[in-house]
């Protein structure tokens, strides 16, 4: 019943968990990778995120190629989003270089939680066909920019949301026949205590191999895939359980997409094999039990009546025999007999094992001869009773009905054979008095 328990435990843990554990917000840019026409909107999505309340971000574009010429309110979960303000920042026109910071927040003491979107930016297009431009909204690494921020979001506790933010790019023109493809982008996070070393592999093709430091995650890169359901696998070995680990995937991908991908946590207990050992005290004194496993001493405990001695974890090694032997042994003080238990287990996860201690009482007192009128044999000199024999003084199967009781003792009955030597003396005495009386009246007369 315990094993049962705690698997339903940890099922109902792992449902009310779940959820939580895969959900993640995400902030993309989501943009057609090809422009023909000489104005397009990018809008800026959101998704998985719980009790919004303020934020901003930047946005990165080459002002050779585009220029943004308004800022829209999105909506999260039916609520407005409200544009705080925005500012454009030509940082470096020569190097391509243009920034908008867009500052917004959900109204009131309201919160927003789902999916929608931040904000709508228009942009026209001031660039030739074949020039393309990047919709980054996190700050590359390469470029010394001093005016961009990293995009943050806030609860209405004034707690940061951590968030995947995901960038674009867009080109100008007609795209080319083999053009018409999704682009994926796919992160990796790492919930280990361990750093990694992860495998990507998508519909079943090596493509990447990267470490990922414990709780963090890393950029896979992106790659164009048709419009459709595609496999993705990743794939660790765990220094802590000496194991290979894979996970797969399946997801539709169609236009710019963003991916995440989580390792399982591992540690050495998920190697283990062991048991719990209990005892359940079923008698009705506290008793000192002792356990032995495979024939080896472990442990003392004092286990009071009805209740159960928790002895302890024990493993086993895994290449071990996994049926192992369980004993028990305890003193009853009533019977003052040495008892013992044993059960054997095939050991081959953790495991809990109960062993049960039987209820021992007091034999019953063997009870009394009732006394009678007549001589019983305990009084009979040289006669020693039996227990046995004084309990069988009790019930006689077949009494003589020339006795006045049957709870006389059954030698008692043994009729009219067993007095003749007595009767036969008595008779003789009798006689020899009779003769005596004639023979004295006879002197008499």
């Amino acid at each position: 019943m315990r094993r049962i328990a705690i698997i339903a435990l940890v099922l109902a843990l792992s449902v009310s968990i779940a959820p939580h554990a895969v959900a993640e917000t995400t902030v993309s840019v989501d943009s057609s990778e090809y422009i023909s026409g000489s104005r397009f909107d990018v809008e800026i999505k959101i998704s998985g995120v719980e009790e919004l309340d303020t934020g901003q971000f930047c946005l990165l574009f080459d002002p050779n190629v585009l220029n943004v010429t308004d800022v829209e309110a999105g909506s999260v979960d039916d609520k407005d989003v409200t544009i705080g303000g925005w500012e454009l920042v030509r940082y470096h026109t020569t190097q391509g270089i243009a920034i908008i910071e867009v500052v917004f927040n959900i109204p009131g003491s309201d919160v927003a939680s789902g999916s929608g979107s931040l904000a709508t930016i228009a942009f026209e297009v001031t660039g030739e066909d074949g020039n393309c431009s990047s919709l980054n909204i996190t700050k590359p690494d390469t470029l010394p920019i001093t005016k961009f921020k990293n995009g943050k979001l806030w609860d209405g506790e004034g707690e940061e949301i951590s968030t995947v933010w995901v960038n674009s790019n867009v080109c100008i023109g007609e795209p080319p026949a083999d053009a018409q493809k999704a682009r994926v982008t796919v992160f990796v996070k790492n919930r280990d205590d361990d750093s990694l070393d992860v495998e990507l592999h998508i519909d079943g093709n090596f493509t990447k191999s990267k470490k990922v430091s414990k709780d963090k995650k890393e950029d896979f890169s992106s790659y164009p895939l048709d419009v459709g359901t595609h496999e993705f696998k990743i794939r660790w070995y765990d220094p802590d359980t000496d194991e290979w680990y894979e996970k797969h995937e399946e997801h539709s991908v169609s236009g710019t997409t963003a991916l995440t991908l989580m390792t399982d946590e591992h540690t050495e207990e998920d190697n283990k094999i062991g048991a719990s050992v209990y005892v359940k005290n079923m008698d009705d004194d506290t008793l000192d039990v002792y356990l032995y496993l495979d024939s080896v001493y472990k442990k003392y405990k004092s286990v009071s009546s009805g209740s159960v001695g928790d002895y302890g974890e024990y493993e086993f090694e895994i290449d071990e025999n996994s049926l192992h032997l369980f004993k028990i042994e305890w003193l009853d003080p009533d019977t003052g007999i040495n008892y013992e238990q044993i059960t054997r287990e095939h050991i081959t996860g953790e495991t809990a094992v109960t062993l049960y201690i039987d209820n021992h009482t007091a034999p019953e007192e063997i009870p009394t001869a009732v006394p009678t009128a007549f001589a019983s044999p305990a009084s009979t000199p040289g006669l020693t009773l039996t227990p046995a024999q004084t309990a069988e003084m009790h019930t006689n199967p077949n009494p003589n009905p020339n006795l006045l009781s049957d709870t006389q003792p059954a030698e008692s009955y043994a009729g009219d054979c067993a007095m003749e030597p007595e009767i036969g003396a008595v008779c003789t005495l009798v006689a020899f008095v009779a003769v005596l009386f004639v023979l004295m009246q006879i002197r008499r007369i």
